[in-house]
Protein backbone atom coordinates (compact mmCIF):
# COMPACT_ATOMS: atom_id res chain seq x y z
CA UNK A 1 0.00 0.00 0.00
CA UNK A 2 1.16 3.59 -0.72
CA UNK A 3 2.02 5.38 2.28
CA UNK A 4 0.04 7.96 1.16
CA UNK A 5 -3.03 6.20 1.17
CA UNK A 6 -3.96 6.52 4.49
CA UNK A 7 -3.56 10.59 4.75
CA UNK A 8 -5.50 10.76 1.27
CA UNK A 9 -8.29 8.46 2.52
CA UNK A 10 -8.26 10.45 5.57
CA UNK A 11 -8.61 14.04 3.16
CA UNK A 12 -11.34 12.23 1.35
CA UNK A 13 -13.24 11.37 4.75
CA UNK A 14 -12.84 15.09 6.21
CA UNK A 15 -14.10 16.29 3.10
CA UNK A 16 -16.86 14.37 2.57
CA UNK A 17 -18.03 15.10 6.08
CA UNK A 18 -17.44 19.09 5.60
CA UNK A 19 -20.10 18.06 2.39
CA UNK A 20 -22.77 16.61 4.72
CA UNK A 21 -22.60 19.03 6.87
CA UNK A 22 -23.11 21.87 4.11
CA UNK A 23 -26.22 19.31 3.03
CA UNK A 24 -27.55 19.41 6.50
CA UNK A 25 -27.02 23.42 7.36
CA UNK A 26 -28.85 23.96 4.11
CA UNK A 27 -31.78 21.72 4.59
CA UNK A 28 -32.80 22.53 7.82
CA UNK A 29 -33.84 26.19 6.82
CA UNK A 30 -36.37 24.88 4.19
CA UNK A 31 -37.42 21.52 6.56
CA UNK A 32 -40.65 20.17 6.22
CA UNK A 33 -43.30 19.23 8.98
CA UNK A 34 -44.65 16.83 7.21
CA UNK A 35 -45.29 13.59 8.73
CA UNK A 36 -43.38 11.09 6.25
CA UNK A 37 -43.51 7.64 8.65
CA UNK A 38 -46.89 6.86 9.95
CA UNK A 39 -45.01 4.45 12.30
CA UNK A 40 -41.35 4.26 12.93
CA UNK A 41 -39.68 1.19 14.69
CA UNK A 42 -35.86 1.46 16.37
CA UNK A 43 -34.62 -2.05 16.95
CA UNK A 44 -31.59 -2.55 19.11
CA UNK A 45 -29.93 -5.88 20.19
CA UNK A 46 -26.82 -7.29 20.30
CA UNK A 47 -25.68 -9.70 17.40
CA UNK A 48 -27.06 -13.60 17.83
CA UNK A 49 -30.05 -11.76 19.62
CA UNK A 50 -33.01 -12.71 17.00
CA UNK A 51 -32.66 -9.52 15.86
CA UNK A 52 -33.88 -10.48 12.30
CA UNK A 53 -36.45 -12.88 12.89
CA UNK A 54 -38.48 -10.31 15.23
CA UNK A 55 -37.86 -7.70 12.52
CA UNK A 56 -39.26 -10.29 9.89
CA UNK A 57 -42.18 -10.93 11.94
CA UNK A 58 -43.21 -7.56 12.65
CA UNK A 59 -42.32 -6.64 8.89
CA UNK A 60 -45.16 -9.74 8.42
CA UNK A 61 -47.29 -8.99 10.77
CA UNK A 62 -47.53 -5.32 9.36
CA UNK A 63 -47.66 -5.77 5.81
CA UNK A 64 -45.84 -5.30 2.25
CA UNK A 65 -45.11 -1.18 2.83
CA UNK A 66 -42.57 -1.58 5.27
CA UNK A 67 -39.03 -0.26 4.76
CA UNK A 68 -35.85 -1.40 6.92
CA UNK A 69 -32.26 0.14 7.02
CA UNK A 70 -30.41 -2.89 8.62
CA UNK A 71 -27.29 -2.69 10.75
CA UNK A 72 -26.18 1.36 11.17
CA UNK A 73 -23.67 3.45 12.10
CA UNK A 74 -24.56 5.61 15.58
CA UNK A 75 -24.69 9.10 15.25
CA UNK A 76 -25.00 9.83 11.59
CA UNK A 77 -27.86 10.22 8.82
CA UNK A 78 -28.62 6.16 8.24
CA UNK A 79 -29.72 6.47 4.65
CA UNK A 80 -26.24 8.26 3.89
CA UNK A 81 -24.55 5.77 5.59
CA UNK A 82 -26.56 2.77 3.08
CA UNK A 83 -25.78 5.01 0.41
CA UNK A 84 -22.24 4.88 0.47
CA UNK A 85 -22.17 1.04 1.00
CA UNK A 86 -25.08 0.41 -1.56
CA UNK A 87 -25.49 3.79 -3.78
CA UNK A 88 -28.78 3.51 -5.19
CA UNK A 89 -30.76 6.45 -6.56
CA UNK A 90 -33.72 5.32 -3.85
CA UNK A 91 -31.24 6.12 -1.41
CA UNK A 92 -29.54 8.71 -2.78
CA UNK A 93 -33.16 10.72 -3.12
CA UNK A 94 -33.59 9.66 0.62
CA UNK A 95 -30.06 10.66 2.04
CA UNK A 96 -30.97 13.99 0.53
CA UNK A 97 -34.01 14.25 2.30
CA UNK A 98 -36.26 13.41 -0.63
CA UNK A 99 -38.47 11.04 1.44
CA UNK A 100 -41.02 9.15 0.44
CA UNK A 101 -44.56 8.73 2.98
CA UNK A 102 -44.00 5.36 4.31
CA UNK A 103 -46.45 3.13 6.20
CA UNK A 104 -44.06 1.82 8.62
CA UNK A 105 -39.78 2.52 8.88
CA UNK A 106 -38.11 0.06 10.46
CA UNK A 107 -34.05 0.84 10.98
CA UNK A 108 -31.58 -1.54 13.22
CA UNK A 109 -28.32 -1.16 15.55
CA UNK A 110 -26.56 -4.09 16.32
CA UNK A 111 -23.67 -4.02 19.07
CA UNK A 112 -23.33 -0.26 19.52
CA UNK A 113 -23.60 1.29 23.31
CA UNK A 114 -27.23 2.88 23.94
CA UNK A 115 -25.88 6.35 24.86
CA UNK A 116 -24.08 6.34 20.99
CA UNK A 117 -27.21 5.41 19.29
CA UNK A 118 -29.39 7.74 20.84
CA UNK A 119 -26.70 10.27 21.39
CA UNK A 120 -27.73 14.14 20.56
CA UNK A 121 -26.11 14.48 17.65
CA UNK A 122 -28.29 12.09 16.04
CA UNK A 123 -31.41 13.15 18.27
CA UNK A 124 -31.61 16.18 17.11
CA UNK A 125 -31.42 15.83 13.28
CA UNK A 126 -33.48 13.37 13.51
CA UNK A 127 -36.47 14.34 11.14
CA UNK A 128 -33.81 16.11 9.16
CA UNK A 129 -32.35 12.31 8.58
CA UNK A 130 -35.20 9.97 8.36
CA UNK A 131 -38.18 12.44 8.12
CA UNK A 132 -40.78 13.26 10.74
CA UNK A 133 -42.77 10.18 12.40
CA UNK A 134 -46.29 10.16 13.93
CA UNK A 135 -45.55 7.87 16.58
CA UNK A 136 -41.88 6.22 17.27
CA UNK A 137 -41.39 2.97 19.52
CA UNK A 138 -37.58 1.67 20.85
CA UNK A 139 -37.47 -1.80 20.94
CA UNK A 140 -34.56 -3.65 22.83
CA UNK A 141 -34.11 -7.01 22.52
CA UNK A 142 -32.09 -9.41 24.59
CA UNK A 143 -31.28 -13.11 24.89
CA UNK A 144 -30.32 -14.50 27.62
CA UNK A 145 -26.31 -14.35 28.26
CA UNK A 146 -25.46 -18.36 27.97
CA UNK A 147 -27.33 -18.96 24.72
CA UNK A 148 -26.78 -15.38 23.30
CA UNK A 149 -22.40 -15.63 23.67
CA UNK A 150 -22.80 -18.87 22.44
CA UNK A 151 -23.89 -18.19 19.25
CA UNK A 152 -21.47 -15.21 18.78
CA UNK A 153 -18.57 -17.38 19.45
CA UNK A 154 -19.75 -20.24 16.81
CA UNK A 155 -20.48 -17.57 14.72
CA UNK A 156 -16.90 -16.34 14.85
CA UNK A 157 -15.59 -19.53 14.33
CA UNK A 158 -17.92 -20.46 11.33
CA UNK A 159 -15.85 -16.84 9.88
CA UNK A 160 -12.25 -18.77 10.72
CA UNK A 161 -11.55 -15.52 12.83
CA UNK A 162 -9.13 -16.89 15.80
CA UNK A 163 -8.71 -13.44 16.71
CA UNK A 164 -9.22 -13.58 20.68
CA UNK A 165 -9.68 -9.64 20.40
CA UNK A 166 -12.62 -10.02 17.82
CA UNK A 167 -15.99 -8.14 19.17
CA UNK A 168 -18.07 -11.18 18.88
CA UNK A 169 -16.21 -12.64 21.90
CA UNK A 170 -14.70 -9.78 24.08
CA UNK A 171 -15.38 -8.68 27.80
CA UNK A 172 -16.88 -5.73 25.10
CA UNK A 173 -19.96 -7.70 24.82
CA UNK A 174 -20.32 -8.64 28.07
CA UNK A 175 -20.40 -4.95 29.28
CA UNK A 176 -23.30 -4.70 26.18
CA UNK A 177 -24.74 -6.95 27.57
CA UNK A 178 -25.19 -5.60 30.86
CA UNK A 179 -25.97 -2.18 29.71
CA UNK A 180 -28.92 -4.12 27.65
CA UNK A 181 -29.90 -6.00 30.61
CA UNK A 182 -30.15 -2.35 33.25
CA UNK A 183 -32.10 -0.92 30.45
CA UNK A 184 -34.10 -3.47 29.98
CA UNK A 185 -34.88 -3.54 33.67
CA UNK A 186 -35.52 0.09 34.21
CA UNK A 187 -32.23 0.58 35.82
CA UNK A 188 -31.46 3.14 33.04
CA UNK A 189 -33.74 4.95 30.78
CA UNK A 190 -31.72 6.04 27.14
CA UNK A 191 -34.75 5.19 25.23
CA UNK A 192 -37.75 7.33 25.60
CA UNK A 193 -39.99 6.31 22.61
CA UNK A 194 -42.74 3.96 23.59
CA UNK A 195 -39.59 1.41 24.64
CA UNK A 196 -40.86 -2.30 24.40
CA UNK A 197 -38.43 -4.63 25.97
CA UNK A 198 -38.24 -7.87 24.21
CA UNK A 199 -37.54 -11.15 25.95
CA UNK A 200 -36.08 -13.11 23.13
CA UNK A 201 -36.81 -16.72 24.73
CA UNK A 202 -40.11 -15.80 25.33
CA UNK A 203 -41.22 -14.34 22.36
CA UNK A 204 -39.46 -18.28 20.92
CA UNK A 205 -41.39 -19.90 22.87
CA UNK A 206 -45.08 -18.00 23.73
CA UNK A 207 -47.10 -17.46 21.32
CA UNK A 208 -48.99 -15.31 23.85
CA UNK A 209 -45.92 -13.38 24.22
CA UNK A 210 -46.11 -12.56 20.29
CA UNK A 211 -49.49 -11.81 20.52
CA UNK A 212 -49.01 -9.40 23.37
CA UNK A 213 -45.98 -8.17 21.16
CA UNK A 214 -47.86 -7.14 18.43
CA UNK A 215 -50.33 -5.48 20.43
CA UNK A 216 -48.19 -2.98 22.24
CA UNK A 217 -47.46 -2.30 18.44
CA UNK A 218 -50.62 -2.08 17.61
CA UNK A 219 -49.95 -4.32 14.87
CA UNK A 220 -52.52 -6.76 13.65
CA UNK A 221 -51.74 -10.27 14.94
CA UNK A 222 -51.63 -13.20 12.32
CA UNK A 223 -47.77 -14.63 13.24
CA UNK A 224 -46.61 -14.60 9.77
CA UNK A 225 -43.07 -15.82 9.42
CA UNK A 226 -42.71 -17.10 12.91
CA UNK A 227 -41.45 -19.92 11.76
CA UNK A 228 -39.10 -18.49 8.60
CA UNK A 229 -35.46 -18.41 9.68
CA UNK A 230 -34.16 -14.90 8.13
CA UNK A 231 -30.89 -14.93 5.72
CA UNK A 232 -29.57 -12.10 6.85
CA UNK A 233 -26.62 -12.71 8.92
CA UNK A 234 -26.60 -16.31 7.63
CA UNK A 235 -28.96 -17.62 9.58
CA UNK A 236 -28.42 -19.43 12.42
CA UNK A 237 -24.85 -19.62 14.14
CA UNK A 238 -25.62 -23.39 14.37
CA UNK A 239 -28.02 -24.74 12.21
CA UNK A 240 -27.65 -22.14 9.00
CA UNK A 241 -30.26 -22.04 7.31
CA UNK A 242 -31.37 -26.00 6.93
CA UNK A 243 -34.11 -25.21 9.31
CA UNK A 244 -35.11 -22.16 6.85
CA UNK A 245 -38.75 -22.85 7.73
CA UNK A 246 -38.88 -24.31 10.44
CA UNK A 247 -37.46 -22.10 13.01
CA UNK A 248 -39.34 -23.76 16.52
CA UNK A 249 -37.14 -26.71 15.32
CA UNK A 250 -34.33 -24.42 16.50
CA UNK A 251 -33.06 -25.75 19.91
CA UNK A 252 -32.52 -21.41 20.45
CA UNK A 253 -32.22 -22.69 24.25
CA UNK A 254 -29.86 -25.04 23.93
CA UNK A 255 -26.90 -23.65 21.78
CA UNK A 256 -24.64 -22.89 25.10
CA UNK A 257 -24.59 -26.67 25.55
CA UNK A 258 -22.52 -27.06 22.48
CA UNK A 259 -19.79 -24.52 23.36
CA UNK A 260 -19.92 -25.14 27.43
CA UNK A 261 -16.30 -26.00 27.17
CA UNK A 262 -15.01 -23.90 25.02
CA UNK A 263 -12.46 -21.46 26.38
CA UNK A 264 -13.84 -18.33 25.46
CA UNK A 265 -17.57 -18.72 26.61
CA UNK A 266 -16.10 -20.26 30.16
CA UNK A 267 -14.35 -16.54 30.46
CA UNK A 268 -17.40 -15.09 28.59
CA UNK A 269 -19.89 -16.19 31.05
CA UNK A 270 -17.68 -16.38 34.66
CA UNK A 271 -19.36 -13.14 35.04
CA UNK A 272 -21.33 -12.80 38.62
CA UNK A 273 -23.28 -9.52 37.36
CA UNK A 274 -24.15 -11.27 34.14
CA UNK A 275 -25.47 -14.36 36.08
CA UNK A 276 -27.50 -12.08 38.49
CA UNK A 277 -28.94 -9.87 35.40
CA UNK A 278 -29.56 -13.44 33.61
CA UNK A 279 -31.59 -14.63 36.52
CA UNK A 280 -33.78 -11.77 37.25
CA UNK A 281 -34.78 -11.79 33.50
CA UNK A 282 -34.60 -14.91 32.79
CA UNK A 283 -34.69 -17.17 35.40
CA UNK A 284 -32.88 -20.57 35.92
CA UNK A 285 -31.67 -21.46 32.38
CA UNK A 286 -32.04 -25.48 32.41
CA UNK A 287 -29.19 -27.08 32.49
CA UNK A 288 -27.13 -24.46 33.18
CA UNK A 289 -26.39 -25.16 37.17
CA UNK A 290 -23.44 -27.66 36.37
CA UNK A 291 -21.76 -25.29 34.08
CA UNK A 292 -22.10 -22.62 37.17
CA UNK A 293 -20.78 -24.81 39.61
CA UNK A 294 -17.62 -25.09 37.58
CA UNK A 295 -16.82 -21.66 36.97
CA UNK A 296 -17.19 -21.84 40.65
Amino acid sequence: MNQLTPFVNKLRRAKRNFEYSVQDLTRSFNQSSKIVNQKEIRVIGLKRSGNHAIINWIWKQYGEDVTHLNNLRVKCNPYRFLYEHYPTERLKREALGNFTEKELLIYSYEDHRLEDIVHQSFEKKHDLYLGKSAKRYDLLILRDPFNCFASRIKMYINKNQYDKHHTLVTNESVKLWLSYAQEFLGETNFLKNNKICINYNLWCSEIDYRQQLAKQLDLEFSDAEFERVKEQGGGSSFDGLSLKEQGSKMKVTERWKLMAEHPFFIELINNSEVLEYSNQIFGEISGTEFLLKKNN
